[in-house]
């Protein structure tokens, strides 16, 4: 049998009756906030009121995924595009970004069995940086699901030229948000043909599964934000529920810091000055602290199956960026 040195007994005596200091300091801590929080209720309701009017938390509202049969323009209905269970015509257009730039191209054959995407809509400013916001929450939904998107954006106009001159950078942008084919259409500010697409209309969205349209959605101006109604049907598109869909949107971005407010995160800001404290002090080393520290906090690991071949590619390119950023050769 193996004996243990009567100094490394005293040693492992002395971290395990920290380790559960430091949990009795946690639960008491914890019955303090609770007692606390109480007669400060209406001090924080208080607080929410007034930041509805901040941007910053505006920012941070939640987002929503309805059911998109409810989905409806103000005013008389307008028709635009292919309707639901009629088939996606193919198309020619011209590619403005990527190994593509500048040549032909069918998206709607190039898609193979993918699901799909179409954006056609109008070429502006104001159009593409509503595109960052959109693409933003379909990311979010690429990285859960394992589906396969194809996502095409066709812009409208009748002069080609102008656009693929004063907007490069914004369609290069565009393919690194997630967009696979950025393209201008040949058929001018009617677009292609086959499609029908009402000219008056800045923006119209058309989901397709094996070719045939499940969705079309019409939209007099372009979003500036995910529709709710469009997430929903993304949402139907993919298979999943409408509830599940939100709660992927409405996470944590990874990295990001609990809320100044929330009962962990104060958790955390006082068991990490603790242990600070005893590693100053020499009673824990570092590699010590640390796994006190993820006992009491385990990393919330992301639901889901690791999203598709396409999202892990953007989320290495991802991380590829931050660290050239941090060694200062972007």
């Amino acid at each position: 049998m193996k004996l243990q040195h009567p100094s490394g007994e005293r040693t492992e005596m002395k971290r395990s009756a920290l380790a559960l200091t430091l949990v009795a300091l946690l639960c008491s801590g914890s019955l303090a906030q609770e007692r606390e929080s109480r007669p400060r209720e209406g001090q924080r309701r208080g607080e929410r009121d007034r930041r509805e009017y901040r941007p910053e938390e505006r920012n941070r509202r939640k987002v929503g995924v309805k059911d998109p049969a409810g989905f409806k323009t103000e005013g008389k209905r307008i028709f635009s595009g292919p309707q639901p269970g009629e088939k996606l015509p193919a198309f020619m257009a011209t590619s403005l970004a990527g190994d593509k730039k500048g040549k032909e191209l069918d998206p709607i054959t190039s898609a193979g069995n993918k699901l799909q995407v179409l954006f056609f809509q109008d070429v502006s400013r104001v159009a593409i940086a509503g595109l960052f916001s959109v693409m933003d929450a379909i990311g979010k939904i690429e990285r859960k699901t394992d589906k396969d998107l194809q996502i095409t954006c066709v812009f409208l106009s009748d002069d080609a030229d102008s656009i693929r001159k004063g907007l490069r950078r914004g369609f290069s942008v565009l393919l690194e948000r997630g967009i696979d084919v950025v393209a201008v259409s040949q058929g001018g500010r009617d677009g292609p043909g086959a499609y029908g697409l009402n000219r008056t209309i800045s923006q119209t969205i058309i989901l397709a599964r094996d070719g045939k349209v499940t969705r079309t959605f019409v939209f007099p101006e372009p979003l500036l934000y995910a529709d709710p109604h469009v997430l929903g049907g993304l949402a139907e598109l993919i298979g999943e529920k409408r509830e599940t869909v939100a709660g992927w949107l409405n996470e944590p971005a990874s990295g990001e810091r609990p809320r100044a407010g929330g009962d962990r995160a104060r958790r955390q800001r006082a068991l990490g000055g603790k242990l600070r404290g005893l590693v100053e002090a020499g009673k824990l080393t570092r590699e010590e602290a640390g796994e006190l520290y993820r006992a009491a906090f385990p990393e919330r690991k992301p639901a889901g199956g690791g999203g598709n071949r396409k999202s892990r590619e953007r989320d290495r390119r991802d991380r590829d960026g931050r660290e050239r950023e941090k060694r200062g050769d972007r």
